[in-house]
């Protein structure tokens, strides 16, 4: 009797680890998983300071395809942001001695608070860009400026 509980405790204590020694390897990878930061940053590109509005907090990711030549409303925003251009190029104004063109592969932090701007797809093919914000829920991402 002494050896089967002795049996059962090898076989009970041997078999989970051997069975996750093999889950290891059939999910093992030999290629590194690369993390790399785009964008960190407490300003955006023009130097707005950022700082959260209060409230239920909310994060929203937004995937935009501007065709060449489309050039947003004069608009703010009320929520810090992160942008990445995955393909085209885009040019931000503030004003016109405040321009930025952010190109393929190019992240930035978004202005923020009261500072109107638009952007424009200015490069050969559509601009396709990421957008991230942490704001409130409720609260629109762009506001429009109404003349």
């Amino acid at each position: 009797m002494k050896r089967f509980y002795l049996f059962a405790l090898v076989i009970g204590i041997t078999l989970p680890v051997v069975s996750c020694s093999s889950k290891k390897e059939i999910f093992a990878n030999d290629e590194p998983v690369v993390v790399e930061t785009l964008v960190r940053a407490t300003e955006s590109w023009n130097g707005d300071t950022y700082s959260y509005p209060e409230g239920q907090a909310q994060i929203t990711l937004l995937k935009i395809t501007a065709p060449v030549g489309f050039r947003t409303p004069v608009h703010t925003h009320l929520q810090p942001g992160v942008a990445h251009i995955v393909k085209g190029k885009l040019e931000c104004v503030v004003t016109a001695t405040n321009t930025k063109v952010f190109s393929t592969g190019d992240s930035f932090a978004t202005t923020f608070g009261n500072t109107p701007h638009y952007c424009q797809s200015i490069g050969k093919e559509a601009a396709v860009i990421f957008v991230a914000n942490a704001g409130v829920t409720g609260q629109p991402v762009t506001i429009p400026l109404r003349k």
